[in-house]
């Protein structure tokens, strides 16, 4: 049988795996689903449809699953779905998703979030990434796999955050950050931020053969070694073709950002299912969505 204290209250309905263990004074919803080897230390509260994955571990006073802080929001079926081997911090708040998002906030695998992150409706944080303390996320985010992002960094609604880059401490993140670049303000945010560099770091972590790893530098090398027009630093990288898959993406996501709204690609999924739904979301769960969001006869 499951581990759980005799002061926590589940709610009849949920599903708690008989290896997972929830500590005392946890709140467990009818709608909850808890896989096995997951732990919730104490005082963790998991509401509406929320489904946790094996192996994770939930630190004290968590919220996890609680309510869009969106006026759109009203009150239909919506999922909050974490994956496998994550690692939640203290005091951390993530809410399920909305009618007009997508209706599913998603965190994948093998993610850090530090103590006091806050993960809003229709996020989608992917494999990897390491949200430092009080890092704040908007809704409608997307973060790319192997992702930093430094304490007290606030992220605007609708942007896309570019695989194995570095956001630097403090900065106001308002469009789409590029892949495998380190992000920052200097002097916090009072001064604007910027690509300043490589993260030569996640350059490393993701593992790339060495002769891929050095065509990606050279392409970042270009794209951001000088103010000259980026998009015209695009379409000489690829006249170049065929190109490495690491630098096919990169230029894609540059493109993407300087097409969107305000530099925020994801834009463009306003009030509709955002593709990342069908990429990383069950084929059930897809369809459940769609049933939700087909129009009454």
């Amino acid at each position: 049988m499951a581990h759980i204290d005799v002061v926590s209250e589940i709610a009849p309905g949920a599903q708690v795996d008989d290896s997972a263990c929830v500590g005392r004074w946890c709140v467990i919803g009818p709608e909850v689903r808890i896989g096995p080897g997951t732990r919730l230390t104490s005082h963790v509260t998991v509401l509406g449809r929320t489904t946790i994955g094996r192996d994770n571990a939930i630190a004290p006073g968590s919220v996890i699953g609680g309510e869009p802080q969106d006026k759109k929001y009203r009150g239909g079926a919506a999922w909050l779905v974490i994956g496998d081997r994550n690692r939640i911090g203290r005091n951390v708040t993530i809410n399920v998703g909305t009618e007009l998002g997508g209706r599913v906030t998603y965190i994948g695998d093998d993610n850090v979030i530090d103590d006091a992150a806050h993960v809003a409706h229709d996020c989608y944080i992917t494999h990897h990434v390491q949200l430092h303390r009080k890092v704040l996320l908007a809704g409608h985010i997307v973060i790319e796999p192997g992702a930093v992002v430094e304490s007290m960094t606030g992220i605007h609604h609708f942007v896309r955050i570019g695989r194995y880059c570095r956001i630097g401490t403090r900065t106001p993140v308002r469009r789409d950050v590029p892949p495998y670049v380190h992000y920052y303000s200097h002097d916090y945010y009072w001064d604007p931020p910027m690509v300043r560099g490589l993260h030569d770091e996640g350059i490393a972590a993701a593992a790339l053969p060495a002769r891929q790893a050095q065509r990606l530098r050279t392409a970042l090398e270009e794209l951001f070694g000088d103010p000259a027009a980026m998009a015209i630093k695009i379409h000489a990288l690829e006249a170049d073709a065929p190109l490495d898959p690491e630098v096919a993406h990169l230029c894609q996501f540059c493109r993407e950002g300087l097409d969107g709204t305000y530099g925020r690609y994801r834009e463009r999924f306003r009030n509709q299912v955002p593709p990342e739904a069908e990429q990383y979301l069950s084929s059930e769960l897809v369809a459940a969505i769609r049933k939700e969001n087909a129009p009454c006869l």
